[in-house]
């Protein structure tokens, strides 16, 4: 009976261990991206060309003040991958099922994107490349079930750049920003509960 007992004790303790695990591994949540746009007043686009074409107009300075943000799925989902972060094929063209995008120029550019990519080994291939590629001179590691690289410069102009990439599951959130002012960033990061890239 004392046997039996301690099987069955080694089983509950493996599933608790698996149990843990899982929970710290859920993708990150789009839905909490359009929240805290939403509140920021960013406008909601509901049609990807008129979305790309604020994306386009906040980088390069043409529109300022408004944020803009989009939800998509399946194949607008890759476009935003595809068009947007990858637009210079600096990553394979990862399968993508989900992705949210957002962007605001208020004096310095801040732009995010959220992927859910449909295969996991895709997810942490994009993310080493990513944190690689943008923010290899900064800091990585793992906090709250969630892996990360971020990264802070100062530029020759008195703004700060600054990067963030996050793994979970198989989502990645990216984060990179050119500015003076972080209150962008910090207050996005503090809210999504992930570590700012003002942390590096």
């Amino acid at each position: 009976m004392n046997t039996f007992k301690k099987i069955a004790c080694s089983f509950l303790a493996l599933a608790m261990v698996i149990g843990l695990t899982a929970c710290s591994q859920q993708p990150f949540d789009h839905k909490k991206i359009a929240k805290f746009c939403d509140d920021q007043d960013f406008e909601c686009s509901e049609d990807l060309g008129d979305f790309i074409d604020d994306y386009e107009a906040i980088l390069t300075g043409k529109e300022k003040g408004d944020g803009s943000y989009i939800y998509v799925t399946n194949k607008d989902a890759q476009k935003i991958y595809n068009n947007t972060l990858n637009h210079l094929n600096d990553f394979p063209k990862y399968d993508v099922e989900e992705a949210t995008c957002f962007a605001i120029n208020d004096g310095g550019i801040n732009v995010g994107w959220l992927f859910n990519f449909a295969d996991k080994n895709d997810a942490e291939k994009f993310f080493k490349k990513a944190g690689k590629k943008y923010a290899d001179d900064g800091e990585k590691g793992k906090e709250n079930g969630y892996s990360y690289y971020i990264s802070e410069n100062d530029n020759s102009i008195g703004r700060k750049t600054l990067c963030g990439i996050y793994l979970s599951g198989n989502t990645v959130l990216i984060l990179r920003s050119v500015t003076g002012d972080t209150d962008i960033m910090e207050d996005f990061c503090e809210y999504y509960g992930v570590i700012s890239p003002t942390e590096a």
